[in-house]
């Protein structure tokens, strides 16, 4: 079985690739099942502002990348040319490689960000919720976790951690000074823009409007750190009173239009109107850089900002690249060992496909299950047949002899076993 990664991220792609390649939450799943579908059982997708990337484990490469590419061109309605001029794929060491990196912060577009863990964690929470990893992902990304978490124990990657809006921030200082008696809106709720106003509030900023499709949102975020929150609709007359925009919603298609951005400046007798928009998808139409007096800042323009504190991190990242070289040394020579007992991943797999069966089996029975209890019972199953299978493998691993190693196939069935009726007998037991 290999371990591989294909995606595009923002050293391989402008954002306005990465835009059309972002995968909502709400697609994602959809996506997941049907990989599954087509074969490729395991696989965990991460979608962030800066990369979308698909891993995986496959026994056929060739046919993976053409079946990823293939899913992702009907769901995307993207150029195929993109799929091959725009994106990477690593397989085996080179994915480890990469995902201990991408989890670490070490290929963020800011060095050490802090927000990367946590979007693989809800990543792969995704993956497994939707039964898509399995004994290879599984470790993989169980590794990448003790991986990241040794590198913030041990280097100082993440000290006074930097972010893109952090990055936003500080552009929005070098255009303006003092931000203290500047207006602001702020569009959207989520982590970044939360992130934006405690910074605005530390730096003094009296002024501050938000707005957001749900209003109760808006609202809950002005009181729980500063501003006063206006209606999504009212979008044109505040750009009307404001010196700077920071926008960063979850919308798809752009929320702040030219024509929009035409009429405003007519009303503020082209007084400058600044925009920095961190979103992906893109929240503000490019072309509104066209007209005078309006400037637009995106999340790649944040780039040549994060370079500055980049060579500040890079005796700390230099350290964070000689543990990931370490702890892909350990993880390779893991692999070499399952390698020389096969046995063991015949095992794993067998348990796990009767598991599934019997879950299913189980299921079909119930009336409903609500997708909590499903995951708790999915998780239980699980948690028994590691159990069980522990003593199993250790004794393969500390006393392989040609005995033990046939006493474990015909135990488990392996290698073309016959069953007898026994198994039929206890489900029909079990039925009765």
């Amino acid at each position: 079985m290999i371990i591989g990664v294909f995606g595009l991220n923002h050293t391989t792609a402008p954002v306005e690739i990465r835009e059309t390649l972002y995968l909502s939450e709400s697609i994602t799943p959809i996506l997941i099942e049907e990989l599954k579908k087509h074969g490729i059982s395991e696989n965990a997708i991460l979608s962030t502002c800066n990369r979308t990337e698909i891993y995986f484990a496959t026994e056929d490469m060739e046919e993976t990348i053409y079946t990823i590419k293939k899913i992702l061109g009907k769901h995307c309605n993207i150029q195929p040319e993109w799929l091959s001029n725009y994106t990477y794929c690593f397989t085996g060491e080179d994915a480890y490689r990469h995902l201990f990196l991408v989890a670490s912060g070490l290929d963020s577009m800011v060095i050490g960000e802090p927000q990367i863990l946590g979007q693989v964690k809800d990543a792969y929470r995704t993956a497994t919720f939707h039964n898509a990893t399995g004994f290879f992902l599984n470790k993989v990304f169980h590794k990448t976790f003790n991986v990241a978490k040794r590198i913030r124990r041990e280097t100082k990657i993440g000290y006074n951690p930097l972010s893109i809006t952090s990055v936003a921030i500080e552009l929005s200082k070098k255009i303006f000074g003092e931000l203290e008696h500047k207006r602001i809106l702020v569009v959207g709720t989520g982590e970044m823009c939360t992130i934006a106003l405690k910074y605005f509030k530390k730096e003094g900023v009296k002024e501050i409007l938000i707005t957001n499709r749900t209003f109760h949102n808006a609202q809950k975020l002005a009181e729980e750190v500063i501003g006063t929150a206006y209606p999504f609709r009212d979008i044109p007359e505040l750009l009307t009173a404001v010196d700077m925009v920071l926008t960063s919603t979850g919308s798809e298609q752009p929320i702040i239009n030219k024509e929009t951005v035409t009429g405003v400046m007519k009303k503020r007798k082209n007084k400058p109107l600044f925009f920095i928009d961190i979103a992906v998808p893109r929240d503000v139409d490019p072309f509104i850089n066209d007209i005078e007096n309006v400037y637009l800042y995106n999340i790649d323009d944040l780039m040549s900002l994060s370079q500055i504190h980049r060579a500040d991190r890079m005796t700390e990242s230099r350290k964070a690249h000689a543990i990931v070289d370490e702890e892909i040394n350990k993880f390779i020579q893991w692999l070499q060992h399952l390698d020389m007992g096969p046995l063991i991943t015949d095992i794993f797999l067998k348990a796990e496909e009767i598991r599934e069966k019997e879950l299913q089996k189980a299921l079909s029975r119930l009336n409903t299950v609500d997708d909590e209890t499903l995951k708790i019972i999915n998780l239980l199953t699980k948690n028994i047949v590691n159990k069980l299978l522990h003593p199993h493998v250790s004794l393969i691993k500390k006393n392989g002899t040609p005995q033990v190693l046939e006493m474990m196939k015909k135990l488990f069935k392996l290698e073309g076993f016959e069953e007898n009726d026994d198994e039929e007998k206890l489900d029909s037991w079990d039925k009765g």
